[in-house]
């Protein structure tokens, strides 16, 4: 994976690797220099002041030319890091809006934002210790065992020895180190999920008295992390102080073996103090190795619990040869529902074996234990195109479902969905985008975002070079067709004026005609009213009641309706019971039928179908 990210700096990554050898070549050089010089100085070999002056030099050039490289390299490796990281992040935000709704209803805010930013993030902060403390360290392990091998093959046989010994120390613990930074990763997500979601909602909460179940759901979850944290700590203070008493071995018995080789004429003081210098560097890549293992564990738990993300595959997506598909023809679709049935699957343990999905135990759940009850049941009506269909049904009658099928959040179970002109076209087989480009949604909780109202309107789409820019003028009439003429003029930096986050600053009828808008400038051919107008008091809703005429001329329309008001402007009725059709039909026939329901809606109020 990193591989990937890594090859469009296949430049930066050749120079990396030439500063990073020079660097590793310049190290290895310093301990023969000094050697020497400690033999020109003792006489033996055969140096003068001259030389002596020359080999200092040569060494304080060698040591200053080394720190310089390794600066430049860590410099590299930081940039690289982060720019190589950034490709990263954004390709798994992306990934992460393609999947299933099912997905994201079963995780916070919190989490996606920890995995996608948390994680990466550690990987970006840690990829120079990747790359330095790991593979340039490793390659400087490996040329200083061969320059010791090459002086005195007994001391090169024992500093073989400690380097296997803490590799193999090294390696024992990773998986175990990898296995405990994975799970304070998901304990912090964990954490972070819950403390998003109680945050906000300390208006709900402290009100109401839950403040003391809050704090008793987060000590458990504080004190897992703690637990875990701990236990790292303790592992990491074991694998110290061995390797410690490790390089204390080794240095005492490559001093030994150097004092006796001396003392028998077979090296000279230079070459003993070269030898002892180069198992003293020895100790230090290693050493790094083992400091930095914390981070560099935490950076590949972060790069597996990434892979993670990227494995799961939604369960909606575009068909064989869809992306390519039919195009819908221009003007008001139809729409059709043949035979749906549909049950949510909310299945938690997701991984990319074939079926998609595991339990705890990392087996594929049968198919009893994914069954959950069909929300919807063979569901079948027609809209024309240009009309508008109104339906009703109490809360959990499967209204919103409906509408989650035709943007194709989900799939149904059964039966087909058609849009388009005479018989349309399935939904499966349209291209997700060009779908979705053709149908508006507004339900009543509008989302506004901390930016500017151009961009709050346009949804960001001008900065996207595939799309069509929609142009000022085209904002500004949307607003006054819409009636927030008045509204936009109070503005202080007209379309560049930053909106609050979450809509705050405006009131509830502003934010549902902003939401029109949005609609209005997509020029989607099927809006669909999600009881977009059931929070707000009657004068609101008159105004909200004109843009709705403005903005469904000459589209097909879908409305769930609270008020009857908003019911009147349908065409035709549907009515949901339990998932099911009670009754369909044009709603100037079921009005003037006194068996119908709907006519019983219009005596005993609206208010009856919602209870």
């Amino acid at each position: 994976m990193m591989w990937h990210y890594l090859r469009p700096f296949r430049g930066r990554v050749a120079l990396l690797t030439l500063l990073l050898l020079t660097s590793i070549g310049l190290q290895l050089l310093a301990p023969q220099l000094l050697g020497r010089f400690v033999d020109a100085a003792t006489g033996q070999g055969g140096g003068s002041p001259n030389r002596l002056t020359v080999i200092a030099g040569l060494f304080f050039a060698a040591v200053l030319a080394q720190k310089a490289l390794f600066l430049v390299t860590v410099f590299l490796t930081e940039d690289l890091g982060w720019a190589t990281t950034n490709a990263l992040r954004a390709d798994l935000t992306a990934h992460i809006l393609r999947l299933d709704m099912g997905f994201h209803k079963l995780r916070t805010p919190g989490e996606l934002i920890e995995r996608i930013d948390g994680d990466v993030g550690e990987l970006a902060e840690y990829f120079s210790e990747i790359v330095v403390s790991l593979i340039g360290n490793g390659l400087l392990v490996a040329g200083i065992i061969v320059l010791i091998f090459l002086a005195d093959w007994r001391i090169g046989l024992l500093a073989l020895g400690y380097a296997v010994v803490m590799v193999t120390l090294l390696r024992v613990i990773q998986e175990r180190m990898v296995t405990l930074f994975t799970s304070i990763s998901r304990a912090i997500a964990e954490l972070f999920g819950f403390l998003e979601e109680h945050i906000t909602g300390t208006e709900d909460v402290v009100p109401n008295g839950g403040a003391p179940y809050v704090m008793a759901r987060l000590y458990p979850l504080l004190n897992t992390h703690a637990q875990l944290t701990r236990r790292t700590y303790t592992l990491s203070t074991i694998v110290g102080a061995t390797s410690t008493l490790l390089f204390v071995l080794a240095l005492a018995g490559s001093m030994g073996l150097a004092a006796l080789s001396l003392r028998a004429g077979a090296m000279t003081i230079g070459t003993v103090f070269t030898l002892v210098y180069y198992v003293g560097l020895l100790e230090s890549p290693l050493d790094s190795v083992r400091r930095h293992l914390s981070y560099i564990q935490r950076a590949l738990a972060g790069v597996n619990r990434t892979r993670e993300f990227f494995d799961l595959r939604p369960e909606v997506g575009e068909a064989a040869g869809s992306a390519g598909g039919p195009q819908l023809p221009p003007g008001a679709p139809g729409v059709l529902f043949d035979g749906v049935s549909f049950a949510y699957k909310d299945r938690r343990h997701m991984t990319n074996d074939e079926s998609g999905f595991t339990n705890e135990d990392g087996v594929p759940p049968s198919d009893s234990s994914l069954d959950t009850p069909t929300v919807l049941h063979d569901i079948s009506f027609a809209v024309a195109p240009g009309r508008v269909l109104g339906v009703l049904g109490r809360t959990g009658s499967g209204k919103t479902t409906l509408t989650r099928l035709l943007f194709r959040l989900y799939d149904a179970d059964a039966g087909g969905i058609r849009i388009g002109h005479d018989d349309g076209v399935d939904l499966r087989g349209v291209p997700l985008g060009e779908l979705r480009r053709h149908i508006g949604l507004v339900t009543q909780d509008v989302q506004l975002f901390a930016a500017t109202v151009r961009d709050n309107l346009t949804l960001f789409s001008n900065y996207d070079a595939g799309q069509p820019t929609i142009d000022d003028g085209r904002i500004v009439a949307a607003l006054e067709t819409l009636g927030l003429g008045d509204w936009y003029g109070s503005l202080p930096n007209g379309l560049d004026t930053v909106l609050e986050g979450g809509g705050k600053g405006l009131s509830a009828g502003e934010g549902q005609l902003l939401a029109f808008a949005r609609v209005f400038l997509r020029d989607a051919r099927l809006v669909v009213l999600d009881e977009a107008s059931s929070r707000l008091d009657p004068d609101t809703e008159q105004r909200l009641e004109r843009a709705i005429d403005r903005l469904l001329d000459g589209r097909t329309a879908i409305i769930i309706a609270h008020r009857l008001r908003t019911v009147m402007r349908a065409d035709d009725i549907l009515i949901l019971e339990d998932g099911r059709v009670v009754e369909v039909g044009p709603r100037a026939a079921l009005a003037a039928d006194s068996d119908s329901r709907f006519y019983r809606l219009l005596q005993t109020g609206l208010e009856e179908v919602l209870a």
